[in-house]
């Protein structure tokens, strides 16, 4: 048990929770800011979509 205990430990990667939790923290950070706008009125439909600025990951 010991030896599995182990060897998960040097081949699992946590990377891509940390990558979603990265994520998901980003967007309820700009939640407020992105309300405001869409509250204000302001015409969108010449922004860019910034998925495309940042880059999928």
């Amino acid at each position: 048990m010991a030896a599995a205990l182990e060897e998960s430990r040097a081949t699992f990667s946590l990377a891509t929770l940390y990558e979603v939790v990265h994520t998901v923290t980003a967007r309820l950070a700009s939640a407020p800011a992105a309300d405001a706008f869409h509250a204000s009125g302001r015409d969108e439909t010449d922004c860019i979509d910034m998925a495309a600025v940042r880059g999928r990951r």
